[in-house]
């Protein structure tokens, strides 16, 4: 049997995943996206539960797009261009009550965590439940069809590691646990309610946020601890989803390195068309990494990786969409979203995630 890490199986999967969409042709195209996360995610739900005012709501956020519309960012984030891309409209906030939500929800919020029950947000347990609420506004042909975008966990692992300096192996590895437990619990639950398609977006080199190196003081380097407990969360999550896949009925999914996508932007910000990726354009201190505000933002959000100290811009959101929509194995696997769209649910889903490393030798973290 062919290696599962080894080219010729990914050609094998491909192969045999294109020969599987040709012989069972669908018209069914998923018109309706389902979001769970934090502030990467968050299309304005934060203002809904702050009894203080949401810097998302003002500018300089949405500054490339005219107005603050409760993103955090310049302007759009990754579920907006991946709606565009779907054909539908962007995703409104689910506890905006105005909301048109004929194509779907957007659960998410900043400051969720997996863990815990941080005020003025919502964990995602609770995100699930408020969508477990709610899902009798779709049909279950909808429910079964509809794509479930989820990316969460950044909050979790950079409050242990503020709060936990010096953990040993076990320490990390029995948090890590205990997220990867509670995300389990929680997909599995978005799946007894009708759910089948689900999109990963595994979490990045923490440590290299500009508002992590400026609160350590380390300016130049990433921060090894935030991003050594990324590395271990995005491996347990890759085999978690594996062992999803075998024990769940029609489950399906695209798992994209977030990770490197990051990684590569901070180390080569000119192959990807920034001026930077290590400072944030809006911000204070040396690499802009907290504070943001209409006082002190960039002139040309384009030329950064990052807004804020821990946020995207826009174009680097639309960079994020398209490879998670249009990217081969070597970013998003087994299918990217434009093929997870129209895989049919009663055919055999075909799989094989790489395994992230932890640390190399030099304290880079490497996808194998």
């Amino acid at each position: 049997m062919a290696d599962p890490n080894s080219g010729l199986f990914s050609l094998s999967c491909l192969l045999v995943t294109t020969l599987a969409l040709l012989h069972y042709p669908t018209s069914s195209v998923a018109q309706t996206l389902f979001v769970f996360g934090d502030g990467y995610y968050d299309a304005g739900n934060k203002q809904f539960l702050s009894g203080n005012r949401v810097d998302a709501n003002s500018p300089p956020y949405g500054i490339s797009v005219g107005e603050a519309t409760g993103r955090w960012s310049d302007g759009r984030i990754v579920p907006d261009y991946l709606a565009g891309f779907m054909g539908i409209p962007r995703i409104p906030p689910i506890l905006r009550s105005s909301g048109d939500f004929t194509h779907g929800a957007s659960f998410a919020i900043a400051g969720a965590t997996v863990l815990g029950s941080a005020l003025e947000t919502m964990t995602l347990s609770q995100q699930v439940k408020k969508f477990s609420q709610n899902k009798n506004k779709w049909t279950d042909k909808a429910l079964s069809e509809a794509i479930y975008l989820t990316y969460i966990g950044s909050d979790d692992y950079l409050n242990y590691a503020k709060n936990n300096p010096n953990p040993s192996h076990d320490q990390k590895q029995a948090f890590v646990d205990q997220v990867i437990t509670s995300i389990e619990a929680a997909i599995k639950a978005v799946h007894e309610a009708g759910g089948r398609k689900f999109a990963f977006q595994n979490l990045p080199p923490l440590g290299c946020l500009p508002m992590v190196k400026q609160e350590t003081g380390n300016n130049k380097d990433c921060v090894k601890l935030p991003s050594e407990m990324a590395a271990l969360h995005n491996n347990n999550l890759s085999k978690l989803i594996e062992k999803l896949a075998l024990d769940l009925e029609s489950f399906q999914f695209s798992f994209y390195d977030f990770f490197s996508s990051i990684q590569n932007r901070v180390l080569e910000p000119h192959t990807y068309i920034f001026g930077t990726g290590t400072a944030a354009c809006c911000g204070t201190g040396p690499l802009k990494g907290t504070g943001c505000a209409a006082n002190n933002v960039c002139v040309n959000p384009n030329g950064y990786v990052f807004f804020d100290g821990k946020y995207l811009t826009q174009k680097a959101n639309f960079q994020v969409a398209d490879l998670m929509w249009n990217a081969n194995p070597q970013v998003i696997e087994p299918n990217n979203l434009r093929e997870l769209l129209v895989f049919p649910l009663d055919i055999p889903f075909i799989y094989n995630v790489k395994s992230l490393d932890q640390v190399g030798k030099d304290g880079s973290f490497v996808i194998k």
